[in-house]
């Protein structure tokens, strides 16, 4: 939980020991696309994931650990991602969006396919430059303006969009808009494209 007298916990535990972990926004990103790569086992996978998030990340360290005690880091992990998530999209242990966060069987954002909406987003509400932020920017800090964006961004405008259901517009002619600009921004037609996943 996002709290402003309590200080940002990096840290993971293993072996009773506590390890920092790099949560800059962009390394979380990084970190969950290794799900994404289905050619690689779910070993592999988690393997690599605790390889980008454990900060002072050695090898010798994580091929040390059982794969029972690699789950267990990698939990801890996605708990902290969790902590913030994205427009209340939590994630779990294979990189995937947990089932309650979907509207309609849709997600509501994607890093991949919505990156220039959030980049103009954050120029335009906070005149934050993502680009120049990367290695910085804290996922909490990133996920709570992500989440808070005002209603004047577009990426505001597409979320909302993503929400709204069309069984709950009376007007024959808001309904038709609306449908064609869920159809414009869904991102279950470009992961269809693309072949890979929509989060991250």
């Amino acid at each position: 939980m996002f709290k402003l007298n309590d200080p940002l916990n990096d840290y993971v535990t293993i072996n009773d020991e506590e390890h920092p972990i790099y949560m800059a926004f962009d390394n979380v990103m990084s970190a969950l696309e290794t799900f994404d790569d289905k050619e690689l086992s779910e070993s592999d996978r988690l393997y690599i994931f605790l390889g980008i998030m454990l900060h002072d990340y050695d090898q010798e360290l994580i091929s040390a650990l059982d794969f029972e005690t690699q789950v267990d880091v990698g939990k801890q992990i996605i708990d902290q991602i969790n902590s913030e998530p994205i427009e209340n999209q939590p994630v779990d242990l294979n990189g995937n969006p947990m089932p309650q966060p979907k509207k309609d069987g849709e997600q509501l954002v994607s890093f991949l396919f919505d990156a220039k909406y959030i980049y103009a987003a954050f120029v335009q509400a906070y005149n934050i430059d993502l680009i120049e932020q990367q290695g910085s920017l804290h996922w909490a800090k990133f996920s709570a303006l992500l989440n808070t964006l005002p209603d004047d961004t577009l990426m505001r405008q597409i979320i909302d969009i993503r929400k709204t259901k069309l069984s709950e517009i009376k007007d024959k002619d808001e309904r038709t808009r609306i449908k064609k600009l869920k159809q414009q921004f869904s991102l279950e037609n470009k992961v269809d494209e693309e072949g890979g996943d929509m989060y991250g």
